[in-house]
């Protein structure tokens, strides 16, 4: 009987020390995954850093700089609704985020321009809602290049 509470006390420790080993090894994947993402990210090779990221997420969900740079990604691949995505669930973890906060205004104008773009196809060009639309265009084209109004 000895043996056998003996032998259950050995098994209890030996699987509390694994758990935590596997836990801590865990954790050195996390930082060299996140290391490898941000690396292939700065190196330009979204595709590669989009899947790492999310396989971040898939173990660290609430991890804002992850979904920031998500919403970077899908902002410069024209996914824009997902860019939209990502930024708004950095900023729900993460309010003070200034970067993913202008980021997710920058993205909504041009979600704005596109809109605009398309409207020109189904607009009356002789209206005033065209005059409006072609004057709101031109001012978010203007917003987006940093351009300055003419005379100004």
């Amino acid at each position: 009987m000895n043996k056998i509470c003996l032998l259950i006390v050995i098994i209890f420790f030996t699987g509390c020390s694994s758990t935590k080993n596997i836990a801590e090894k865990n954790n050195v994947n996390l930082v060299e995954l996140e290391n490898s993402a941000e690396s292939a990210y700065m190196a330009g090779h979204l595709d590669m850093a989009e899947g790492l990221y999310r396989k971040l997420l898939k173990n660290k969900d609430n991890y804002a700089p992850a979904w920031f740079r998500l919403g970077n990604i899908y902002t410069r691949s024209g996914r824009l609704d997902a860019g939209v995505s990502a930024y708004q669930r950095c900023l729900q973890l993460d309010q003070q985020h200034t970067k993913a906060w202008y980021n997710l205004a920058i993205t909504r104008m041009r979600q704005s321009t596109d809109i605009l773009i398309e409207a020109q196809k189904h607009v009356d060009p002789n209206s005033k809602a065209k005059k409006q639309m072609d004057d709101l265009f031109l001012e978010l084209m203007r917003l987006q290049t940093g351009q300055s109004k003419a005379g100004t």
